[in-house]
């Protein structure tokens, strides 16, 4: 793959080389490194799936419609461009609001904004999409870091869980005391959650099951990668 990436890069007149990326096969993965940032391209699940970042830090994720589009966003990122001016040029990757909370280092709000936009549909978000496009117009819950482990949500601090049910748009809530309760709709999946809070906060104290500093957070988005 970065043999055709070397290809599109000299076609558009940029001086970058790309590289294998780590042990993955070399067919499907590729990147490229330009003093601190570096780009990553690869076409497993998606034909092409790009990430921009500083390090090992995540700032931009998406799915490009072509090789070309992505080697001319790869090359203003490696140039220096600013996250939130290359987000605003290229809406695949991501809201603006997403990059820059990425790049000064808002986890939570990032995460929010990764779930409800889900702009490289991911699976899990796909599923949770109904929950998560009204959970994210609640106060309460944006004060939250959200996490996702095996396909429920959570939240960190409170031990309150959303797992979607088998039917699209449908959700299982397990609150405090290990009760689920029956199979709702987004809404009502809602309701339960915000009732469940107050308890859900005084017996979540000092819990850090959810703590986003031992799965990563923008850095390591959760599964972002």
């Amino acid at each position: 793959m970065w043999r055709a990436w070397q290809a599109e890069f000299d076609r558009q007149g940029l001086p970058f080389r790309p590289t294998t990326l780590g042990d993955v096969d070399p067919a499907q993965a590729a990147t490229v490194e330009f003093g601190e940032r570096a780009a990553d391209l690869r076409t497993i699940s998606y034909p092409f799936r790009l990430s921009l970042r500083t390090g090992r830090m995540n700032l931009l994720h998406g799915l490009p419609p072509d090789l070309a589009t992505a080697t001319g966003v790869a090359g203003r990122w490696l140039r220096g461009e600013r996250p939130g001016r290359i987000a605003a040029a290229w809406p695949f990757l991501g809201s603006v609001a997403q990059a820059e909370a990425r790049e000064r280092g808002d986890r939570r709000e990032a995460k929010w904004l990764w779930m409800y936009e889900n702009q490289c549909d991911r699976l899990i978000e796909n599923r949770l999409a109904a929950f998560v496009a009204l959970a994210f117009h609640e106060p309460r819950l944006r004060a939250l870091f959200p996490f996702t482990s095996h396909f429920v949500l959570r939240f960190e601090g409170v031990p309150i869980a959303v797992e979607p049910a088998a039917h699209p748009g449908r959700y299982l809530v397990h609150v405090p005391g290990r009760r689920a309760h029956d199979e709702t709709d987004a809404a009502t999946a809602l309701r339960l959650v915000l009732n469940a809070l107050p308890a859900a906060a005084n017996e979540g104290a000092g819990d850090t099951e959810g703590d986003p500093t031992a799965r990563g957070g923008v850095g390591q988005p959760l599964g972002e990668r």
